[in-house]
C-alpha cells in the first residue's frame, strides 16, 4: 500500500471522467427517445446526426489521449448538435436547458474562458436563426414543439431529465471534492496543532538533554579533574592508587568524546564540513556498528570534477529523513537490513530509504499522528514544506520503503 499526495488538478481529472463516463450512458437513451417521439418529419439528415451523436460521445469516453481534450471534443459535437436542431425546430425548453448545462459543464471542466465560450456561441446561434426565421430564410418544424402532444411532452421531459443527471453527476464530483478538500483542511490543521506540540515537547526534550549531559556527565568529569589537579598540586599521598582514568588527560579525552557526541546529535559537523553524502555515511556506518543492523549507502552524484553541494536546508531536510527512518527501521522495524539510496541529478534530488523489517498499514498513519506518533508525518510535511514529493509504501510483513524528491539547485561547489 502506498501513501502519497495527490496531484492540485487531480479532482479537475475525476470530474472529466465523470462526465464522460455519464454522458456516454445518457447519449444513446437520448437519441433513442428522440427518434421514437419525433413529430415532424424525418430527414435524413436529421437521422444521421443524431446517430453519429449516439455514437460519437460514448467514443468519446474511450478514445485515448488527455481528459481535457475528449471533454472538450464531447462538449463541440453536444453544443453543434443542439444548434443544429435549434435551427431544425426553433425554440424549446429542452435545447436551452441543454445549451445552459453545457455552458456550466465547460466552466468546471475545462475553464472559465470556455465556460463564456459556449455562452457567446449560445446566443450568437440564437440570434442568428430568430434573425433567419424572421426573415422567413429558414423553415422550423413546428410539430416537434406543438404543446398539444403527448409524444413532445414525453421527448423533451425525457431529454431534460437526463441532461439534468449528467449536470448533477459533475456537480455533485465538485461537490464531493469540496467536501474532502475541507476534512483535508481540518486533519491539516489538527496535525499541524500535533507538530506544533511535538516540536515544543521535542524542544524541552533536547534542553533536559542538554541540562543532563552538562550537570552529569561533563560536570562530573570536570569536578574529577579539578580534584585530580588539587591532589597533583598538593602532592597528596592519596596518590599512591594509580588509576589510569582518573589521568588528567583521560579526563580531558573524555570530555571532548561527550562534546562530539553533543554535537553530533545537535548536528552533524560533516554535513556543513564536506556535504550531504559524507555525512550519511558517517552517520550510516556509526548506526550499523551500534546497532548490528546492516545498513548499504548508494549515492549517485553529478561527475563535475569537483562535489556539488546542495543547498542547505535540502541537506538537513534529506538527512533527517534518512535519520528518522533509521530510528523508525531500529525501534519499530526489526529489520536486518537497510538500503538508502540518494541520487543527485541536475536539479533535481531523489532520495529512497527501504527495509526489510514488519512494514505496516498505511492507512494506521492518522491514528499513529492522532496519539502523538507523529515521526512520518513529521518527515512528510518537512519534505512537502519544500515543495517536495513524499511516498511511503508499506505492506504488513513486507517491509517499508520511502521516496523523497525534492527540486535541488546547486548551491555551491566544493573541492
Amino acid at each position: 500500500m502506498a501513501a502519497t499526495s495527490p496531484t492540485p488538478d487531480a479532482w479537475r481529472e475525476n470530474v472529466r471522467l465523470g462526465m464522460l463516463t455519464t454522458a456516454a450512458l445518457i447519449a444513446p437513451p437520448v437519441v433513442v427517445v428522440t427518434f421514437v417521439f419525433r413529430s415532424g418529419t424525418r430527414a435524413w439528415f436529421d437521422d444521421l446526426v443524431l446517430i453519429a451523436v449516439a455514437v460519437l460521445l460514448p467514443l468519446c469516453r474511450f478514445l485515448r489521449g488527455s481528459l481535457v481534450a475528449r471533454s472538450l471534443l464531447m462538449l463541440a459535437i453536444a453544443c453543434s448538435t443542439c444548434i443544429l436542431l435549434l435551427g431544425r425546430i426553433g425554440l424549446t425548453a429542452g435545447l436551452s436547458v441543454s445549451l445552459a448545462t453545457f455552458s456550466v459543464l465547460g466552466l468546471i471542466c475545462a475553464s472559465r474562458r470556455i465556460g463564456l465560450a459556449i455562452i457567446a456561441i449560445t446566443a450568437t446561434a440564437y440570434f442568428g436563426i430568430g434573425f433567419l426565421a424572421s426573415r422567413h430564410l429558414l423553415t422550423l418544424t413546428v410539430a416537434d414543439t406543438d404543446p398539444y402532444r403527448l409524444r413532445n411532452w414525453i421527448r423533451m421531459g425525457a431529454t431534460s431529465s437526463l441532461l439534468s443527471l449528467l449536470l448533477m453527476t459533475v456537480i455533485d464530483f465538485v461537490i464531493r471534492h469540496v467536501e474532502a478538500n475541507a476534512r483535508a483542511v481540518r486533519i491539516a490543521y489538527e496535525r499541524l496543532g500535533q507538530l506544533h506540540r511535538q516540536l515544543e515537547a521535542t524542544k524541552e526534550e533536547e534542553r533536559r538533554f542538554l541540562s543532563r549531559e552538562l550537570h552529569d556527565e561533563l560536570g562530573q568529569t570536570l569536578t574529577a579533574l579539578k580534584l585530580r589537579l588539587q591532589l597533583g598540586q598538593q602532592g597528596s599521598e592519596l596518590q599512591a592508587v594509580h588509576d589510569p582514568r582518573m589521568e588528567p588527560v583521560a579526563l580531558v579525552d573524555e570530555l571532548l568524546s561527550r562534546v562530539r557526541r553533543i554535537s553530533v546529535d545537535l548536528r552533524p559537523p560533516l554535513l556543513d564540513e564536506v556535504g550531504l553524502v559524507s555525512a550519511l555515511r558517517v552517520y550510516l556506518d556509526g548506526q550499523a556498528a551500534v546497532s548490528g543492523l546492516e545498513i548499504a549507502l548508494r549515492a549517485d552524484e553529478p561527475n563535475h570534477g569537483a562535489a556539488v553541494r546542495l543547498p542547505p536546508d535540502t541537506e538537513i531536510a534529506c538527512f533527517r529523513v534518512v535519520q528518522e527512518s533509521i530510528t523508525n527501521a531500529l525501534r519499530h522495524a526489526s529489520a536486518r537490513r537497510v538500503e538508502v539510496c540518494f541520487v543527485h541529478s541536475g536539479s533535481r534530488v531523489a532520495l529512497s530509504i527501504r527495509d526489510d523489517g514488519r512494514g505496516f498499514d498505511p492507512a494506521m498513519l492518522d491514528e499513529a499522528a492522532a496519539h502523538g506518533h507523529l515521526g512520518i508525518v513529521g518527515m512528510r510535511e518537512r519534505v512537502r514544506a519544500r515543495g517536495g514529493r513524499f511516498k511511503l509504501t508499506s505492506t504488513p510483513g513486507a517491509g517499508t520503503a520511502i521516496d523523497v524528491e525534492l527540486d535541488a539547485p546547486p548551491a555551491a561547489a566544493s573541492g
